[in-house]
């Protein structure tokens, strides 16, 4: 892949915040239907997806376009447009830097390349857990058990992991056991408010090498819970586990309507649970429902997954909208990711 970076700076300007930058730019510079590099983009954005080209937005007042082209060949009919935009800032006195071109090597899946192999929501793999040992053998870690993330104590989520940072399962707190954008936003010190952490959210990438921010394939190290006579089974897949935990449950214990995966993706998720008859994993299959989605303040609407089997793994679709609650106590969940070098291995494990 090839990567291109503009640094754009708006002089006697000020923002706080990287939408109001964006909107002065595009208000003033670049209209997003007009701008000839920005509907070139979008067009190979729809194509290979979103997360190719991002902004960056470093206050005071400049921000950086970073954008990956998947040949050199789409990226040198980018070089003339780019050449065209650079003019319309200038003309403004708004200073336009773009680095040389330069070869990026991450393993990532296409949007073609995730579709090809999420063919369902929940597609059934040949790894099946013994679910009777399992729950003998997890006894003895009863109190190894972390409460998941640091939000929301009132109900029972428990996670204890599999692959962390350092194999320990000391750890206190655990950063494999929160939800990862939660755990990242605590570590800047910004004051834990909706507007900061939506700008942090979306003021990121997995592309940037950014020792503060903890994706998930920065987890490689097993923990002991890995050596389970249970978890044997794992085998096939145990030299692609990133971040990766067991979830336990007891009634009410929940998590509301989320995704996990963007495009594109540098990880694949797998799913199983204990118990399918005491919880339910849902998808978003409409607009109109009656499940509150806090994140678009919207009621949609999800169905529940059919034909769960109890210790089977699944490949789970995480980039679409899902949801998943326990209405019994002691439901486990395998909530595993493995890095993409699995994406051939996975493709062998579906069960047709």
């Amino acid at each position: 892949m090839i990567k291109v970076d503009t640094r754009i700076t708006v002089h006697d300007k000020e923002f706080c915040f990287k939408k109001d930058w964006k909107n002065y730019c595009v208000s003033n510079v670049v209209p997003e239907q007009t701008d000839p590099l920005r509907v070139y983009n979008f067009e190979l954005m729809k194509k290979y997806g979103d997360g190719f080209f991002y902004l960056i937005f470093e206050l005071p007042n400049i921000g950086v376009l970073n954008h990956i082209y998947q040949t050199k060949e789409e990226y040198r009919k980018s070089v003339h447009l780019r050449s065209e935009q650079k003019k319309l800032f200038e003309s403004k006195n708004i200073s336009y830097d773009v680095s040389e071109p330069y070869e990026i090597h991450d393993s990532v899946l296409t949007k073609d390349q995730y579709y090809d192999l999420h063919t369902a929501d929940l597609i059934p793999l040949d790894i099946k857990i013994n679910v009777d040992s399992f729950l003998l053998e997890i006894e003895r870690y009863n109190d190894n058990f972390f409460r998941w993330g640091d939000k929301y104590k009132e109900y029972p989520r428990y996670a204890i992991p599999l692959i962390n940072l350092n194999g320990r399962l000391d750890n206190d707190p655990e950063p494999a056991c929160y939800p990862l954008d939660r755990w990242d936003f605590l570590q800047t010190g910004l004051e834990d408010n909706a507007e900061n952490f939506t700008n942090f959210l979306f003021n990121m990438s997995h592309f940037e090498k950014n020792n503060d921010i903890l994706f998930e394939t920065d987890f490689k190290k097993h923990t002991e819970v890995m050596n389970l006579k249970s978890l044997e089974v794992l085998e096939p897949i145990k030299k692609y586990m990133i971040r990766s935990c067991i979830f336990k449950w007891h009634s009410m214990g929940h998590l509301v309507p989320h995704f996990d995966t963007w495009h594109p993706t540098k990880w694949l998720r797998l799913w199983g649970t204990t118990h399918p008859e005491k919880m339910k994993l849902r998808y978003k299959v409409g607009d109109n429902g009656y499940v509150e989605n806090k994140l678009t303040n919207k009621f949609e609407k999800y169905a529940p997954a059919q034909g769960v089997q109890a210790g089977r793994l699944y490949l789970h679709d995480s980039l679409k909208w899902h949801d998943a609650f326990a209405f019994d106590d002691n439901v486990y969940h395998f909530f595993i990711a493995l890095n993409v070098d699995s994406y051939k291995t996975i493709e062998e494990l579906k069960i047709n």
